[in-house]
Formats: C-alpha cells, structure tokens, sequence
C-alpha cells in the first residue's frame, strides 16, 4: 500500500517539480499522511525510534537546502523525508544515489549538447524529482 501511494506521489511531485519548480505543500501533507496512515494498518505497530532514523536522509537535505540558500530544492528534502517514511532510511539513501545518478546523466547530455552547439548552459537548471519516478520504480523492483 505505502509502496503504491510512494509512486503515486513521486509521479505528481515530479509532474509539478518539472512543470513550475515547485511542489506544493499541501501535496506533502496528504501524501506523507496518507503513506504514514498505510504504514501503520498494514505494517502494525511501530518503532518511533527507527521511524526518527528513517527521516534523517530527508530532513539532513532540508537543513542543506537552507544552508545552501536554495541551492538544493528544500520540496527534494520534504520528498525524501516522506520517502524514508514509506521504505525507510537505506532504501531512501539509494533512491537518492540512483535519483542523482540519472540526474548526472541527463545533465552531461545537457552540457554535451550545449559545447556541440555552442550554446551556454551554464545558468540552465534541472529539477531533480522527475529523476525519483524511475528510481522508485526500479527501487520497488528490485
């Protein structure tokens, strides 16, 4: 159930990330109550020590997105608080590596592009959720 609506909200806040950089808030909420709400029917009682450990990777990109001054998205951070809630801390570290590793990809065919056509892309940005869709998929997979 978590793993179903985790895909579902990758899929919405990527579509919003991609379309206006941004995510709204209220798409956090329900999600990450909705993921929280399955979690605790299907999964029974529990550890709120352990689920304190699965919000780390997620709130640490929060904290580095402030200290970055926005740098890295604090909507990416909020992501992978609510994606340590549903599969939990290791699994959402790897979502973030894989996440980033496409991202990486996409951005040296980006750059690669702009010296073969001698374009600046220097001051273009990327939104990084869209690369979680494939990740997650490929994470649940697994």
């Amino acid at each position: 159930m978590k793993e179903i609506l985790l895909v579902g909200f990758a899929a919405v806040a990527a579509w919003q990330d991609a379309r206006e950089k941004a995510v709204d808030a209220w798409l956090y909420v329900v999600f990450g109550g909705l993921i929280w709400f399955g979690k605790l029917c299907f999964d029974g009682p529990v550890d709120l020590w352990q689920e304190a450990v699965n919000l780390l990777p997620g709130l640490g990109m929060v904290l580095l997105s402030k200290w970055s001054e926005g740098a890295i998205g604090e909507g990416d951070g909020w992501f992978f608080v609510i994606a340590g809630v549903a599969l939990g801390w290791k699994s959402s570290l790897a979502l973030f590596f894989v996440s980033l590793f496409l991202c990486c990809i996409w951005c040296t065919g980006i750059a690669v592009w702009g010296v073969v056509h001698r374009v600046s892309v220097r001051e273009k940005t990327v939104p990084f959720l869209p690369f979680a869709v494939p990740a997650v998929l490929w994470l649940l997979v697994l």
